[in-house]
């Protein structure tokens, strides 16, 4: 960002004044204070709004307040990349009803300490400092960033964190990354020889299909687990499948497996093609090992 001297100036004594009384700063405190005209101060102002380094309020008791984006430029002057996009944010593991809106990222070429300043749509309270977050993926830019908040501003609704980790999500498709090799079971078949399949190949379950290939659901090792418990050696597939099985198109892309894993809290998904028949599985390690980190 090119950054004429005048302007951080100006967003330095902003900064001095705000911290100093705590309320939004007319533009003609900043004039007396730098000795410059009041006109020339509100035209700066409106540069620096755009810029996304103050925010403005109206009325008898409004002014200028500045953005924790100015804040950070001014510690120290920086590279600043705007990715304007909307993406959930999870604290601690844990989604919340609340979304960045823009994400500013800061010196992210610095090997020791790279920071985002996140915007915040919803409740910026819920959030605090040294909470573990991660935001995204994003819609239009498909990056995640990780990280610990390192500073939170209620009143621009905006957080500082340090970036742990920036990923981006490359355009591939399912089917370049999924497991091809795939066991299913038919639907008639007895559990106690699906239990033994599952126990050999040491997997936790298995797509059900009908005579003619066709997906029809998942048996896992609990739905056996259960079927035992109840006594019921002699029971089929059919008897104790589950007719919900998450599934992905092989032509889908790989961010579309990624949103609806995390949406439904799972880590694999059924891959089946255009006639509907399983061809694959598609797992979060498999989406993790084509994650390309940005550095």
């Amino acid at each position: 960002m090119s950054f004429p001297p005048t302007y951080m100036r100006v967003v330095e004594t902003l900064l001095e004044l705000y911290n100093m009384h705590k309320r939004p700063i007319k533009s003609k405190e900043i004039a007396d204070r730098l000795g410059m005209n009041e006109g020339t101060i509100r035209n700066i102002m409106v540069a620096l709004k755009a810029m996304n380094l103050v925010d403005s309020k109206t009325g008898p008791y409004g002014g200028f307040i500045p953005s924790q984006k100015a804040v950070e430029f001014v510690k120290s002057p920086m590279v600043i990349n705007p990715v304007n996009d909307i993406a959930q944010i999870y604290v601690n593991g844990k989604p919340l009803n609340v979304y960045a809106t823009g994400i500013e990222l800061v010196n992210v070429f610095n090997p020791y300490m790279s920071k985002a300043i996140i915007k915040i749509l919803g409740n910026v309270k819920t959030i605090h400092p040294g909470d573990n977050v991660r935001i995204g993926p994003t819609i239009n830019a498909r990056i995640i960033v990780e990280g610990i908040v390192l500073e939170d501003n209620p009143l621009s609704k905006e957080l500082v964190i340090v970036i742990k980790k920036l990923l981006a999500i490359p355009k591939i498709k399912v089917l370049d990354v999924m497991t091809k090799e795939l066991a299913v079971v038919k639907h008639d078949e007895p559990l106690t020889s699906v239990a033994k399949v599952i126990a050999d190949r040491k997997i936790r379950a298995l797509p059900v299909v009908n005579n003619n290939g066709e997906l029809m659901g998942l048996i896992t090792s609990s739905d056996i687990a259960k079927a035992f418990s109840d006594g019921a050696f002699t029971a089929l597939v059919k008897d104790y499948m589950r007719h919900e099985v998450p599934i992905i198109s092989w032509d889908r892309d790989i961010y579309d497996a990624m949103r609806l894993m995390m949406s439904y809290n799972i880590g694999r998904l059924i891959v089946i093609n255009q006639e509907q028949k399983p061809v694959g599985i598609v797992t979060r390690t498999d989406i993790l090992r084509y994650l390309a980190p940005l550095s």
